[in-house]
């Protein structure tokens, strides 16, 4: 079988023509992938794949998840403690997050009550809507000699991570990639906080980690919850 696409480097900013555009690159390389090749993910079920395979991926993705969901609430209450004390960086940080415009459930009785793609859907978009952020973080980590190194090497680990799950997800269920990036699309939600965390000014940057750092540890719990919901259903235990 093929290798699936991988989209774990894709900045996602559109506009209307290169928007279309990659769409429209995206369809005919699955098509390509799919043509003449009996793959499971192109089946009319992504799920319609062994047991055993089902299994082996998600023992994989739940280890992934939980320590991605871990260090991110980790880094964010390390850096809460060292560098937020007597701020007001927390007010309105719930609505600086930029994937706020996906409006996926929260809370367990509703992620229960959803078919496994949709909960798949929701974990993939969160993780490639982090892409972006993540790069310039780790990128503008390296140049913020005031702050401890444990934050440079933490953040690369959040995003090892994520790329991880990211290819566990797509090497079994590579016919859900397009929907994703539609929804993705549709969300409108693109990270505007480089500027800020750019910034000379000391106080502007900090403002801006913690709004990264409080957003991504709270949808690391989100992809967390998602992963382990799938996992226990492939393991026929809930």
């Amino acid at each position: 079988m093929a290798p699936a696409p991988s989209f774990r480097r894709y900045q996602w900013t559109y506009n209307p023509v290169r928007g279309s555009c990659i769409l429209l690159l995206l369809v005919m390389s699955n098509l390509l992938l799919c043509q003449g090749n009996p793959c499971q993910s192109c089946g009319p079920d992504v799920f319609a794949t062994s047991l055993r395979s089902l299994t082996d991926l998600f023992i994989d993705a739940v280890r992934l998840s939980h320590d991605f969901h871990n260090f991110s609430l980790i880094t964010f209450n390390k850096f809460d403690e060292k560098y937020a004390q007597g701020k007001l960086y927390y007010i309105n940080v719930t609505k600086s997050c930029h994937t706020n415009s996906l409006h996926f459930p929260e809370e367990r009785d509703k992620v229960y009550q959803e078919n496994n793609v949709n909960i798949t859907k929701w974990a993939l978009v969160l993780l490639y809507s982090w892409n972006n952020p993540l790069y310039h973080l780790v990128t503008e980590l390296k140049s913020m000699k005031e702050l401890l190194e444990d934050f440079l090497s933490s953040t690369m680990k959040i995003e090892s991570m994520s790329e991880k799950l990211q290819a566990l997800i797509e090497s079994h269920f590579s016919k859900i990639v397009l929907p994703v990036l539609n929804t993705m699309h549709n969300a409108s939600s693109t990270w505007s906080g480089l500027p800020s965390l750019t910034s000379s000014d000391e106080d502007r940057r900090h403002s801006e980690l913690y709004n990264l750092f409080y957003c991504l540890h709270r949808d690391s719990h989100k992809v967390d919850m998602y992963i382990k919901f799938l996992g226990c259903r492939a393991r026929k235990m809930c």
